[in-house]
């Protein structure tokens, strides 16, 4: 008899745990891992002032969609320091493709975009319907400075690399660029109108949306 009830309770036993209900934890979603970081020199009426940005990267895109004729769309990055109002944006000009409803490139489209500015260097745009690389600077009182084509400062932009990744968050151009050229505003007036941007360093990505 002991047996028998010592069998039924091994019995009991194995039925309650082979009922029980585990919980399956899903491994961790891989997220692209995206330097951010922008360095360089830029003048002022003291001097060359050096700066680093290393802390937030954003990304976004203009688009004009039409359905008679070629979509285009410009893509930028920006990058600043938390708490900070001042920062750097590149902005690429443009890409061009036939929208079939989707209002994007295709990622293939997309990556050749950005593939082809490594083996020919864009040039400095300064009309929106112009191929090429935009630089803006918002300074330490919230002004913004676009990059300019005079030649009274060093003017060269490259692309070293682009690297594609992705991940739940979406497509991503990794790039590093280094660049130097001429920053203009106009709400300073004459003195402070132009300023040299030199030995510039940047690494961030293009997000494709």
């Amino acid at each position: 008899m002991k047996k028998t009830l010592l069998s039924g309770s091994l019995v009991a036993i194995l039925g309650i745990t082979a009922c029980t209900d585990h919980e399956i934890i899903p491994p961790p979603v891989p997220l692209v891992d995206i330097e951010c970081l922008c360095e360089g020199s830029i003048e002022t009426l003291t001097g060359d002032s050096t700066f680093t940005y290393d802390d937030t990267c954003t990304y976004s895109s203009t688009k004009t969609i039409s359905t008679t004729t070629l979509s285009d769309a410009q893509y930028q990055t920006q990058m600043l320091n938390s708490g900070m109002n001042q920062g750097f944006e590149i902005e690429m000009r443009n890409l061009y493709w036939t929208d079939e409803g989707s209002n994007q490139p295709t990622s293939t489209d997309w990556q050749a975009f950005f593939n082809n500015a490594v083996t020919n260097s864009p040039n400095y745009s300064t009309n929106p319907v112009d191929d090429g690389v935009v630089i803006r600077w918002t300074d330490q009182n919230n002004k913004v400075w676009v990059s300019d084509t005079t030649i009274d400062c060093i003017s060269n932009f490259t692309y070293n690399l682009f690297t594609y990744d992705s991940d739940t968050t979406g497509e991503y151009m990794e790039f590093d660029a280094v660049f130097n050229c001429r920053m203009i505003n106009s709400d300073y007036g004459v003195i402070d109108s132009a300023r040299c941007l030199t030995n510039a360093h940047m690494k961030s990505a293009f997000r494709l949306d």
